[in-house]
């Protein structure tokens, strides 16, 4: 049963399974796809669309948009299908389905299936044409499952014993260290129960008049007044927020498009509510005094703000809770931040480095984020101390590192260790989490009123076990348990979104297949006999290793062939992608059409390459390793070539396999070498018709001119296609092991290979349309990166896309009634940049509503520069850094910070510096502590380089 879904099967169906094992022929894994496949058919009976091929089943679960006539007003029972059975179908991608089709068939005898159908051209084979009912009982179960409220899945974990080894693995700075510790009957007396959330809330509609801000806005301005007494706050650091509230400018867009007078209609939260805002129109204080108003006024409810980073978060916590509060060690507190542990070092370095908490300090007032930051792990008091001597080098854990739910038994011998790696062991609690104070962020959780936290720790961060069995994250408690949700920046929070379900994937040097190939091989020693679609997930991983070499070998410097490497050098690439370019190549034309070719001849010439992609597509449209023979002779030989490389473990070197190559495209295009040679005198042609240059430009261009691809000879074309096939493969066995990760062994992580993707969230979010893998990419060594002798100079990686991020944030008001029926909370949308109908990646909607700045904000903004400051070096030549190699990026960024810099200061950092300075002198109003300049640059060692530069300057 796959493990990457938030909730699990009903009983009826766990049950019905184990009933097929013990009283027929099939084993547990041919028991759970005959019902899954066939509760895929179900939902089409009871969508109605029952007359589409079998095949179309996988693009119902894999929820995308589809625009289906008998899908667009789909009633509340049908969503709950869907719904349903996107949870219990593991196959939402289309290689997931067709492959459990073909399993079924085989797999499954046909006295007990409900469906018969061909595995040939599964595509033109009906639904309910194939239908034989034989069991009454499965399809009342089908139907039962497809209207039942699903549980959440629960993770496992036991409480510790009293007397009984346990261990856990620390890190050090160098090192991953084992620890051993034990538990007396004292340490295990019953802990205080925590208050957590036993149901979700019941939520409606929230409505406020903007003129009712105004009372929150003066509670705020003298409760700040009396901080500054106590505290001796400079009057900067007040919020002055009557004097903000009354820059609100809110506008109501009317049905009729036409927009209210000013702050006359009141805010009205229903659902999605999308309000977009210029920059300085009051966005942030009117989440803030909403979020006021809440704490109140409205004691039965909770908002939850997103903000952009943990350190915004940590300070509107703390800033909260100063206006309600006044002691952060007893008070319990109103606003709480919501973070992720995994990086709690991190955020603790950048907490006592900020601004915010170095002025608290320095004024004596407390800060409430030593309280949900808190370091002390009640755990290492039971440490022995020359163990933390000698393996912890006499350092504590390292924050956010706890073992507070992964301590396992500590195995009594060597056979035991060997069989805890075989079968991992179940987790067990820390018994100190009641109490403990790193934990006192969860135990203000459930009563705070205001809930602060990012994109981030709504996506990635889990719960303590302690507290919540359920895979949730921080993102599925929030929408459970708030009332009201405030995105803040509304469209970059999309864009995180958009980006964590959308990452590359390390595939060697490093990378997935080197981490779970050892594992997959130690495991299989021992279990030579294992379920069959174990085995092909096995087989898929370990075959996938020789591909990758072949792959790396066919672009190696010394081994491979230069052509290939600037065939791909350019980006991502697929299957489909390369095959399509060699078909261009084999008709006798360049990869892109020249700009002087005409419309005509562009057709024609899709025309000529589609009557061979037509073959490729026949080979890509199934699985290349199948054994049954294909009906073109093309098609045919091209899927025993894949299988031969398949076969041969040093495909990259096999002479046989180019040989069979050059063999394909003699035999099936034998006019290809005089269609080479026309193009190659089209081109020369061409070149001898072109104005002549000027020798510079000619000089200038030479390097592209040697750089660019000449015209294919057989031999090369040979091996584009025997790199192609060998990329098909790739794509085959690197698909197994993504998609049927639900069949890995069982001693690898839950977590797939896409570790940073929320898994839980995988089969509620819709499928991109793009597919979940899109593109093998090859990157070249970078030169500052030593290797091992015996290493690859290049590195293979995957780009996952596995969902559609934006649609986690655009519909988190019904996350999951589909499934449970409930309503979600009310989101409040803001953003400057979210109503922009012609942007596909800033636009969010219509907008319910819209914040206008005042005219003085709008003549601030106004007196904006823009300036282009082209840089030089020291020969007065101009510094390019775009299009640089990048092994020669270092110096071209170590000359931009000098040129910056200038001698003796005087260049364009100084003077903006200066410039700055006599500002805050003049006007500290607005200009006070603002000498400070943003550099931005593409990635972390970019920043470091040019930093470097500018403090040695």
């Amino acid at each position: 049963m796959s493990q990457m879904t938030l909730f699990e099967p009903p009983v009826i169906f766990t049950k019905r399974i184990k009933e097929l094992k013990d009283n027929s022929e099939l084993n547990r894994e041919q028991a759970q796809l005959l019902l899954e496949v066939e509760l895929g058919f179900a939902l089409m009976e009871c969508l109605g669309i029952e007359d589409e091929p079998v095949t179309a089943v996988w693009a119902i679960l894999s929820g995308m948009p589809l625009r289906h006539p008998r899908l667009q007003n789909l009633d509340a029972s049908q969503k709950r299908a869907v719904a349903n059975a996107r949870q219990i179908i593991p196959c939402s991608a289309r290689f997931a389905w067709l492959g459990a089709l073909r399993f079924y068939i085989r797999n499954i005898p046909q006295n007990l299936r409900n469906y018969d159908f061909d595995i040939q051209d599964l595509d033109s084979q009906i639904i309910h044409a194939a239908k034989h009912l034989r069991h009454q009982v499965h399809q009342n179960l089908y139907e039962n499952c497809l209207s039942a409220d699903l549980k959440f899945r629960q993770r496992r974990a036991e409480p510790v014993k009293a007397g009984v080894p346990y261990q856990f693995q620390a890190k050090t700075e160098k090192e991953t260290v084992t620890m051993q510790l034990q538990f007396t009957p004292e340490h295990l007396s019953p802990a205080r129960q925590q208050p957590w959330f036993p149901t979700p809330r019941d939520r409606n509609s929230f409505s406020v008049r903007i003129s009712d801000l105004e009372s929150d806005a003066e509670f705020l301005d003298h409760r700040e007044k009396l901080l500054a007494r106590r505290y001796g706050w400079h009057e900067t650091q007040k919020g002055h927020w009557v004097s903000r509230f009354r820059k609100i400018n809110f506008h109501k867009i009317q049905e009729d498009g036409t927009v209210s007078d000013r702050n006359t209609e009141p805010l009205d939260l229903d659902g999605f509510v999308h309000i977009a805002g210029q920059v300085a129109s009051g966005k942030s204080t009117l989440s803030t005094l909403l979020a006021v108003n809440v704490v109140r006024h409205h004691p039965d409810r909770r908002i939850t703000l997103v903000v952009s980073d943990v350190q915004s978060a940590i300070r509107l916590a703390n800033q909260i809770n100063w206006w309600f509060c006044d002691d952060p060690e007893n008070d319990e507190p109103v606003a709480v931040p919501l973070l992720g542990r995994s990086k709690r070092d991190a955020h603790l370095k950048s907490f006592y480095g900020s601004k915010d908490f170095q002025e608290h300090w320095q004024r004596g007032q407390p800060h409430w984020g030593d309280r949900f930051l808190g370091t002390a792990c009640a755990l290492q008091g039971l440490l022995q101390a020359s163990d933390i001597f000698d393996r912890l080098h006499g350092k504590p854990l390292i924050p956010g590192t706890e073992p507070c739910h992964v301590l396992k038994e500590a195995p009594e011998s060597e056979n035991k260790r060997k069989k805890q790696n075989n079968y991992p062991s179940v987790s067990h609690l820390c018994p100190f989490f009641a109490t403990c104070p790193s934990q006192q962020v969860y135990r203000d959780m459930p009563n705070a009123r205001v809930w602060i936290t990012t994109p981030g720790a709504m996506a990635m961060a889990g719960l303590p076990r302690h507290l919540e069995l359920r895979p949730i994250k921080i993102g599925e408690l929030v929408y459970l348990h708030s009332d009201i949700v405030v995105f803040d920046e509304v469209d970059t929070v999309i864009k995180w979104f958009d980006d964590v379900y959308a990452e590359e994937v390390l595939l060697t040097n490093g990378g997935v297949f080197d981490d779970i190939g050892v594992q997959t091989e130690d495991y299989m020693r021992f279990n030579r006999v294992s379920p069959s679609l174990m085995v092909r997930w096995a087989t898929a991983e370990r075959h996938v290793q020789s591909v990758v070499t072949a792959t790396l070998t066919l672009l190696d410097k010394h081994s491979g062939h230069e052509f290939l490497r600037k065939w791909i050098e350019r980006g991502y690439f697929t299957p489909n992608s390369l095959l399509y370019k060699f078909s261009r190549r084999l008709a006798g034309l360049e990869e892109l059409d020249h700009p002087d070719v005409t419309e005509q001849e562009i057709k024609a010439n899709n025309r000529r390459v589609q009557q061979i992609m037509r073959y490729f597509d026949a080979l890509l449209d199934d699985d290349p390793l199948l054994g049954q023979p294909r009906p073109n002779s093309k098609v045919q030989r091209l899927a025993l070539l894949i299988q031969q490389i398949n076969s041969i473990g040093e495909s990259a070197t096999d002479d046989s396999i180019y040989r069979a190559c050059k063999a394909w495209i003699v035999d099936f295009f034998p006019n290809t070498g005089k269609r080479l040679a026309r193009l190659r005198e089209k081109l020369e042609k061409r070149q001898n018709n072109s104005q002549q240059t000027a020798k510079k430009k000619r000089r200038k261009s030479s390097k592209q001119e040697e750089e660019s691809d000449p015209v294919d000879t057989l031999e090369t074309l040979a091996y584009r296609l025997q790199f192609a096939l060998t990329i098909t493969l790739l794509d085959r066995h690197t698909r197994i092991v993504f998609y049927e990760w639900h069949h890995r062994p069982p001693t690898l992580d839950d977590e797939p290979p896409h570790r940073r993707m929320p898994t839980a969230m995988l089969n509620i979010l819709p499928l991109p349309p793009t597919g979940r893998q899109f593109g093998t990419y090859y990157s070249r060594k970078d030169d500052n990166h030593n290797q091992s002798e015996n290493s690859s100079e290049n590195a293979l990686s995957i780009f996952a896309y596995t969902n559609i991020g934006r649609y986690y944030v655009l519909n988190f008001h019904r996350l999951l009634t589909d499934l449970d029926g409930q309503r979600g909370p009310n989101v409040l949308a803001l953003s400057g940049t979210s109503y922009l109908r012609d942007s596909t990646q800033f636009h969010v909607g219509n907008p319910q509503g819209i914040l206008m700045p005042e005219a003085s904000a709008t003549e601030a903004i106004a007196q904006s520069r823009f300036k282009f400051l082209p840089q030089s070096n020291r020969k007065n030549e101009p510094i390019r850094i775009s299009g640089t190699a990048e092994r020669q990026k270092t110096g071209m960024f170590k000359e931009m910070g000098q040129a910056l810099v200038g001698n003796n200061g005087s260049g364009h950092l100084g003077q903006e510096l200066e410039e700055l300075k006599q500002l805050g002198q003049s006007n500290p109003d607005f200009w006070q502590d603002r000498e400070r300049i943003l550099l931005l640059v593409n990635s972390y060692d970019q920043a470091r380089w040019v930093a470097e530069e500018i403090r040695q300057c």
